[in-house]
């Protein structure tokens, strides 16, 4: 990696700057998952991916490691070091359970194009609660929070539910978290 961005920017003849460079590395920083398909991500996911060399070695001197799934389009960023990253335990417990889903729909083949896969709220009740051995805390307002907190870092995202569920909504657990939450971390 250049001292900066210079030659990402130079060598794109215009189409990024600099300043893009950063914004775009912040956002992967940030966000821990980039997708194509979602357009407030699709511009730092395609000049991350068009200068992979580049991004992969500032995300190792900042004690990264970047990984690309280009069946999926998507890229994420996951410590290289062990961090001890506080998160409280509903949260954990939360994004756990979301791992397992997906890993479950994962290995029959039950996932979208996209790679995602699509949860009504009662499996997600149902599977919290053989993990924990209690429900998950009532109210539409903590589910979506925690939802809202998992959408922050590119692990899941709240979807319309089908017409056939009562529910008002379904969970969409997106390839990321096989990435993020693996048995190394």
């Amino acid at each position: 990696m250049p001292k900066n961005w210079n030659a990402v920017a130079d060598r794109s003849e215009g189409l990024y700057t600099v300043d893009l460079c950063k914004q775009a590395f912040h956002q992967l920083l940030t966000h821990q998952c980039l997708y194509r398909r979602f357009q407030h991500q699709v511009t730092a996911y395609r000049l991350i991916s068009a200068n992979r060399p580049e991004f992969e070695e500032a995300a190792e001197l900042a004690g990264y490691r970047l990984y690309f799934k280009d069946r999926h389009e998507f890229c994420c960023i996951v410590p290289d070091i062990a961090k001890h990253t506080l998160l409280d335990l509903q949260q954990t417990i939360f994004l756990l359970v979301l791992r397992r889903l997906y890993h479950e729909h994962a290995s029959v083949g039950d996932l979208t194009p996209d790679g995602d896969a699509v949860v009504t709220a009662t499996e997600l009740a149902t599977t919290y609660i053989e993990m924990c051995g209690k429900p998950l805390e009532k109210g539409q307002g903590v589910i979506k929070a925690l939802i809202k907190n998992a959408w922050s870092n590119g692990l899941a995202r709240d979807i319309e539910a089908a017409d056939d569920d009562p529910q008002p909504f379904a969970v969409a657990i997106l390839p990321g978290i096989a990435e993020v939450l693996s048995e190394h971390t």
